[in-house]
């Protein structure tokens, strides 16, 4: 394992395979593709992506810090974040990380919606008795993965062997579909580990994980300005104390903040359409004063729109050389 060659020799490759891939019903964009060495001491600060990120550590160690816990993850283990959760990095001088990094995003195929009901982020069949068609459908067992729990995960799984045999094939000038198809390999252990501890994977999910949906399913599909969090409470026959100490007991982060969740994620997909305003962005995400949106923005990811915008639209411009 020869982490300093690979990663010299195999960027050209390595990009390449960041691209979209449709498979089964599922249409998987490849975000980055990166082996990590940081060799020196330092901080990455709180942020948040729109996008998926695993890493797994093949030497040294980092301190990445989910939410309010700080964990340490060492060698042969990884940790996955989901789309939306705050996270920072510590590394360090006298044990430097050595690793590796992929980040994606997934979505469903179009041609796979006929006929089928999108809900909470996932595909699900016209008919819940249906249990093979959701069992079959790769974009449902991929959009498990937004409820990742937070932390380091040993690797009982082989994960290890597979990424290192992807940088062999690579260096060996395997097709690039066939790396897509170990790429897509690595996801489906993801799904499977996912699967086997999902509380809602099984068919006798308890009340309160369907309480949980249907909250994120209104939030998802509200487009005014105003969250109404009485009328939330009261379709779903409760007190908003309540419905909002059964959420956050169940969640970690209260019903606005999931609001907010939602609305930035939006935002920072739109901050990639340079024909937009800053306000119109904010408008269209559900924020109607812009002032109160850049607020939100840089304390959700440490800087302004307008400079997330530059620094998207830089690094653009660099894949692009």
């Amino acid at each position: 394992m020869d982490l300093k060659k690979w990663k010299n020799e195999l960027s050209t490759v390595l990009n390449g395979l960041c691209s979209e891939i449709r498979i089964n019903d599922a249409v998987i964009d490849w975000v980055d593709i990166v082996i990590e060495q940081t060799g020196s001491s330092g901080k990455c600060p709180p942020h948040a992506h729109t996008w998926y990120e695993f890493n797994y550590v093949l030497s040294g160690q980092i301190q990445t810090r989910f939410m309010d816990k700080d964990i340490m993850i060492r060698k042969g283990e990884f940790f996955l974040i989901p789309p939306g959760m705050t996270h920072s990095h510590v590394y360090f001088k006298e044990n430097p990380l050595e690793g590796v990094c992929l980040r994606w995003r997934f979505s469903p195929s179009v041609e796979q919606t006929d006929g089928a009901s999108m809900d909470d982020g996932e595909l699900r069949p016209s008919s819940d008795a249906d249990g093979e068609q959701a069992a079959s459908s790769l974009f449902h067992r991929l959009s498990l993965l937004k409820d990742w729990p937070p932390g380091a995960h040993h690797d009982h799984y082989g994960i290890q062997p597979l990424l290192l045999r992807l940088f062999e094939e690579a260096g060996a000038g395997c097709s690039t579909l066939y790396l897509q198809l170990l790429l897509v390999q690595f996801l489906e252990i993801l799904a499977s580990v996912r699967a086997s501890h999902h509380p809602s994977a099984a068919k006798s999910a308890g009340a309160t994980d369907a309480l949980v949906r249907k909250v994120e399913i209104y939030l998802e599909d509200f487009q005014g300005e105003q969250l109404n969090v009485e009328e939330l409470a009261a379709s779903m026959h409760m007190s908003y104390g309540h419905l909002s100490r059964v959420y956050k007991q169940k969640t970690g982060r209260t019903i606005v903040e999931e609001m907010n969740r939602i609305r930035l994620t939006k935002a920072c997909e739109l901050l990639r359409k340079p024909s937009l305003l800053i306000k119109e962005v904010a408008e269209q995400s559900g924020f109607a004063d812009i002032y109160y949106f850049s607020k939100a923005f840089k304390k959700k990811y440490g800087v302004s729109p307008q400079a997330y915008r530059k620094q998207g639209l830089a690094a653009a411009e660099l894949e692009g050389l």
